[in-house]
């Protein structure tokens, strides 16, 4: 039986950012991208997992290789405590078992006044620029625009919801140093949102994991440096596949 590969997104995004990581895997039915973007009543980070829970269960999915990208990364940990079989695999993409430091905290309230203030366009601009390194956003303006148009659609309450949510997050480390699975760890040295320092250190909590770092991506490595995205993702895939069937026989 094959493992399915199960991406989460983060905040500012929705299924479409794993669009051509998923077409790149033959067939494509064995990714699976589930979607919470617009929704505005789930209030912490462990309701968003539930729903994933739920959602992928009733697929009749028993176990997942999940990575989650950034908001993405903080469900998956959160699934990875409360279900823990689930787990083939698990994969931080730019994100952190970390919780929120005080002024984090404050920066996501910031972030609630704006999207009140200026609605979720206004709003946007000038978090998905911060999500893209200085180089790639000078580059590609029309990536940019292209993003930023498509997540302006979402409902200014659930970009609320996500917010709130992130800030209240608990500190997951303990989920990492208990893992018995492999834990990929994908790490952008011009992230803004998650510290490169930060993000190394989180590959010493867990004895089996492996890391890609990726010199000239920000926040969104799946857009600045997809290659080599794409390859760590399927390399890592098929080793928790090779290991899995090996627990079968």
């Amino acid at each position: 039986m094959i493992t399915p590969l199960i991406l989460l997104h983060g905040y500012g995004e929705d299924a479409k950012v794993w669009d051509t990581i998923k077409a790149a895997f033959w067939p494509a039915t064995n990714v699976l991208t589930p979607s919470y973007a617009s929704r505005s009543d789930l209030k912490t980070i462990d309701e968003y997992a539930d729903v994933v829970y739920k959602d992928l269960r009733s697929q009749g999915v028993e176990r997942g290789v999940v990575i989650g990208h950034s908001m993405g990364g903080y469900i998956a940990l959160a699934l990875a405590e409360k279900h823990p079989e689930f787990i083939e695999g698990l994969g931080l993409f730019h994100s952190t078992a970390y919780a929120d430091t005080e002024e984090k905290k404050a920066n996501r309230d910031k972030n609630v006044a704006a999207i009140k203030e200026k609605g979720p366009a206004g709003f946007l601009q000038g978090f998905v620029k911060n999500m893209y390194s200085d180089a790639f956003a000078e580059n590609n303006p029309g990536i940019l625009e292209e993003h930023i148009t498509h997540v302006s659609q979402l409902p200014p309450e659930a970009l609320i919801a996500g917010m709130q949510a992130m800030k209240d997050r608990p500190d997951r480390r303990q989920v990492l140093e208990k893992a018995t699975y492999p834990v990929l760890f994908i790490i952008g040295m011009k992230d803004k949102a998650v510290k490169p320092e930060e993000a190394m250190e989180q590959v010493q909590l867990t004895p089996n994991s492996s890391q890609l770092i990726l010199e000239k991506a920000g926040h969104m490595g799946m857009t600045e440096e997809p290659d080599d995205c794409l390859e760590i993702i399927q390399s890592f895939w098929q080793r928790v596949e090779r290991e899995a069937s090996l627990k079968e026989i």
